[in-house]
């Protein structure tokens, strides 16, 4: 079986943030109560959140088999910064799409192609609502974590600028069956192009984040966190009892194991 939460919090390992030791254990407890908080949100949802450090190569598996409803969210060592950084991230990946669906309903191709039948003169058009999304997630850590959580210290993403297909360049990145590589700007060779384009897409969707949205999301994510809380797998220990765990204490890390046959 895969890694659950209560695994992910136990294990806390040194991160180039240091946020274990930059925290204090009433802030690490606030975080481990979130990641809880989250994780019975997604199940209320009737996702599954994957704990393992591998959520890249779990994205890549989810893209293969397209129906699985599979949230991976931890993908380095950091614990208090970065992984709720991470699940922050994928809320409102959730509240820009449909919760009950695998992906959200976002097609597990984008945002580097499309599906076949999109013509190649609608591609810019199908991909900007992704990349629309894509930003309000990366923009809204801040007032998100703190609507839902009080969480006020900086929650890190993934890396420093948001994952887009921006149409138009010449990169090309290999996609599922079924779809279309686009032709796009990328980080590394377009980098000017890419970084223009991307900070006025964010600078449009920290617009999205007003008091009511916030509202809104807050009460989406209560309903689903009570049906998840009522239908826990295990009994989740206190969560100042592991916000205490050093990650010298903790146990080594434990290999990805996903079974396709449940």
């Amino acid at each position: 079986m895969p890694a659950t939460v209560v695994d992910a919090v136990k294990t806390p390992y040194p991160c180039p943030c240091n946020c274990h030791e930059v925290l204090t254990l009433d802030q690490r407890t606030a975080g481990i109560a979130a990641l809880y908080r989250f994780d019975d949100a997604m199940r209320g949802w009737g996702q599954t959140v994957l704990w393992d450090l591998a959520a890249s190569t779990l994205w890549r598996l989810q893209q293969q088999l397209a129906d699985v409803k599979w949230v991976a969210v931890r993908d380095g060592a950091c614990l208090h910064s970065r992984l709720l950084g991470f699940c922050v991230h994928e809320l409102v990946h959730v509240m820009c799409g449909d919760p009950t669906l695998p992906n959200y309903g976002t097609p597990v191709g984008l945002p580097y192609g499309v599906p076949e039948h999109v013509p190649p003169s609608e591609e810019a058009a199908y991909l900007h609502r992704f990349n629309q999304n894509e930003a309000r997630a990366w923009v809204g850590l801040a007032a998100v974590a703190y609507r839902l959580f009080e969480i006020e210290w900086p929650l890190l993403p993934a890396r420093d600028v948001g994952t887009y297909g921006f149409a138009g360049g010449n990169a090309l990145v290999e996609v599922p069956a079924g779809y279309r590589a686009v032709p796009h700007y990328d980080h590394h060779h377009h980098a000017r192009r890419y970084y223009a384009l991307a900070q006025k897409l964010e600078e449009e969707a920290r617009g999205w984040f007003t008091p009511a949205k916030l509202d809104e999301i807050a009460t989406k994510f209560e309903a689903a966190e009570a049906i998840g809380r009522a239908s826990r797998p295990v009994t989740f220990p206190a969560p100042r009892e592991n916000g205490a765990t050093s990650p010298e204490e903790a146990r080594p890390q434990r290999p990805v194991r996903v079974r396709f046959d449940a």
